[in-house]
């Protein structure tokens, strides 16, 4: 984490301390490096301090875009009939951005004979992949579904006002614990569809380089990575051309 984000990392972690028993954040930072605390604490600390702030069709337009303009134009090249059409949801949080993803495919797909799609899904979070696999939410998360979507995809539970993703639309996500700090990355190296939204800006500059690139060498050419509203890769210099709002096509190399 930059800096900047000090105050907020410090305020995350004498919470979570404090869950655990401790009276000081250096006893607590104490346990952890110095006695084999990270072994035990490690998932529960990520937990405590990452940002998990999500919701379905988050930034619509990249979604719109997607049904307009990057799945038909996928589809001419093969992808989704000669094989699967593969997205990848980097920092999927609660499962809200991958199952809207699978909505817009498997809307495309109805109208597309013989189209197929797979979405992976990861997060650093194990809490958030909990949730997200399985894939309930509270009835006034689905607002920003539409009205078609809500009635295809999802499941009512008015006993308990919840909503749970329709199996057929749940198969067709799988899910991954991952750090994007981390190699090797899980997607596959001729991925379509790269989503990494809200997430780089908790990363220095030169930590967003180094990721963007790696995210880069996991889409194909011609195929598209899609960042955050406040990201984008301006100075940097990465194998991308823009075609929408924080959307990139990855250029072929040479």
């Amino acid at each position: 984490m930059p800096p900047s984000k000090k105050t907020f990392l410090e305020g995350r972690m004498r919470r979570h301390m404090r869950r655990r028993g401790f009276g000081e954040l250096a006893e607590y930072c104490r346990w952890l490096f110095s006695e084999g605390g990270l072994a035990e604490d490690e998932d529960a600390l990520i937990d405590a301090v990452t940002t998990n702030k999500t919701e379905f069709f988050r930034e619509r337009h990249h979604f719109d875009f997607l049904a307009a303009s990057a799945l038909p134009a996928l589809g001419a090249q093969g992808s989704g009939t000669e094989r699967p059409l593969r997205i990848w949801s980097a920092g999927c949080s609660n499962g809200a951005e991958p199952y809207s993803l699978a909505m817009v495919c498997a809307d495309f797909a109805g109208d597309a004979a013989g189209f197929r799609f797979e979405i992976l899904a990861s997060d650093i979070s194990t809490a958030m992949l909990r949730q997200a696999m399985r894939a309930v939410y509270p009835a006034a998360a689905i607002a920003p579904v539409p009205l078609a979507q809500r009635k295809r995809y999802l499941l009512r539970d008015d006993a308990n006002d919840e909503v749970r993703i329709a199996p057929e639309l749940r198969r067709t996500v799988r899910f991954v614990h991952h750090n994007l700090m981390n190699e090797p990355y899980p997607a596959h190296l001729s991925t379509d569809i790269v989503v990494c939204r809200n997430l780089l800006i908790y990363f220095d500059r030169a930590t967003q380089h180094d990721v963007l690139n790696r995210l880069c060498r996991h889409v194909r050419p011609g195929g598209y990575l899609i960042l955050g509203h406040s990201e984008g890769v301006v100075g940097l210099t990465l194998p991308l051309r823009a075609v929408a709002p924080t959307t990139f096509v990855r250029e072929a190399a040479g």
